[in-house]
């Protein structure tokens, strides 16, 4: 038997948010360098923590930090 949905709301408690904060962008960036690697894919991942910092995977030898950080700027 698999695991239930989990209800899609905020984590109210701060340091139980952190946490899964934490563990789930681990799995996005695994799971963005699995499909580069199974696909031949050019993947590019970017998230932005609550507290502002950043988090980045490129497939390729080039960095997204630079385009992420302009884009960052035209959305705030």
């Amino acid at each position: 038997m698999g695991r239930g949905r989990v209800e899609l709301k905020r984590i109210e408690n701060k340091i139980n948010r952190q946490v899964t904060f934490a563990k789930r962008r681990n799995g996005l960036l695994k799971k963005a360098y699995e499909l580069s690697v199974l696909c031949d894919a050019e993947v590019a991942l970017i998230i932005f923590s609550n507290r502002g910092k950043l988090y980045e995977f490129c497939s390729t030898s080039r960095s997204a930090t630079g385009n992420a950080k302009k884009r960052r700027s035209l959305l705030h």
